[in-house]
């Protein structure tokens, strides 16, 4: 098999902003003679579908949870990381790249990665005006925080719910296309297989999962945004919920699998604490300080000014009501917190 990652010739900077640049354009009426099939609804299948759909292609959106709300990216809860450089702590499209080049051990497609360090400055923008609500400062200015061992503070965070928030923007930009009429959405199915046609995606096998009904639709082209590597390792916080079905099936069908190694170390797992314990439990992104508040160990400290209770007289814990930072709330002394 011979590999070919497609990627534009060209300095690093330039090359995939050279290849736009000379990409033949599809007329507007035109656009609408061609269909498109998105496998996965999650963001990158959710956004992909809503922004085909936008463009004016027909598009037939795949799922196999009941909702395009259910997919796994509501577990993504760290943040999404933006050259934006809002902090003005010397951050650049060049250190993103850099960055996530580096963390991912020298073993990304450098083209790739750099492409995704410059559309990242505009994606805080399109999810902002989709409504995602992120997290911000007093002044009402976005606010950053530093993750992932970063030496600068780039990520744009909504508490610990990012992935949540994210995905019901990019759910509403789907829905509003459904009602439109550009995306026909198929809820409850999943893809058996995929067919090729002269080495090129023409269309996909399904499995209607409340009638068990097989079914096949064909289309233009096909985009499986299905999620990546699912439950290969025993303690991970990688092994969740992902659905590896139509990778699999691309596979047996002539393409090519690369970096199943893929090992996700998270700074907030619970450790195992036994033989019970399938997968390392993967705690909310809050532990980490943004989004917990503060409540009195001693019940008789309920009403006094939060400056007049000292540090070894407070209980950290978490909630799922938004609250300002050193607020207040009186909880019964010795009662745990439910997570």
């Amino acid at each position: 098999m011979k590999l070919d990652s497609k990627v534009p010739s060209g300095p690093l900077a330039e090359k995939w902003t050279n290849y736009k640049q000379h990409q033949k354009l599809v007329n507007p009426a035109n656009k609408r003679k061609f269909t498109v099939i998105v496998v996965g609804t999650g963001l990158a299948g959710g956004s992909a579908a809503a922004t085909l759909a936008e463009l004016g292609y027909n598009v037939l959106s795949f799922c196999f949870q009941d909702s395009p709300r259910r997919a796994h990216s509501i577990a993504a809860q760290g943040g999404i990381n933006s050259a934006k450089n809002y902090p003005n702590d010397g951050d650049s499209v060049f250190n993103l790249f850099y960055d996530t080049i580096k963390g991912g051990d020298f073993r990304s497609r450098e083209a790739n990665v750099h492409r995704l360090a410059e559309v990242s400055v505009n994606i805080i923008d399109q999810c902002v005006a989709q409504g995602v609500p992120f997290a911000r400062e007093y002044g009402g200015l976005l606010d950053n925080r530093s993750f992932g061992g970063a030496l600068v503070s780039r990520t744009f965070y909504c508490r610990g719910q990012t992935g949540q928030q994210l995905l019901l923007g990019a759910y509403q930009a789907l829905s509003r296309q459904i009602a439109a009429g550009q995306v026909k959405m198929f809820p409850r199915t999943e893809m058996l297989d995929l067919v090729v046609i002269d080495g090129r995606a023409r269309g996909i096998v399904t499995r209607n999962l409340v009638t068990g009904k097989i079914e096949s639709y064909s289309a233009d082209a096909v985009v499986l945004a299905t999620g990546g590597y699912a439950n290969v390792y025993f303690l991970s916080t990688n092994a969740n919920g992902c659905n590896v079905t139509a990778t699999y099936r691309a596979y047996k069908r002539g393409a090519a699998f690369a970096n199943p190694c893929y090992t996700q170390i998270h700074p907030t797992c619970i450790p195992v604490s036994g033989d019970h314990q399938s997968k390392l439990t993967l705690m909310s992104e809050s532990l980490r300080n943004d989004g917990r508040v503060w409540a009195p160990k001693d019940a008789a400290d309920c009403g006094k000014h939060p400056n007049d209770i000292p540090e070894d007289r407070r209980d950290y814990i978490l909630v799922p009501q938004f609250r300002q930072p050193g607020s207040t709330r009186c909880v019964q002394p010795g009662r745990q917190a439910s997570l």
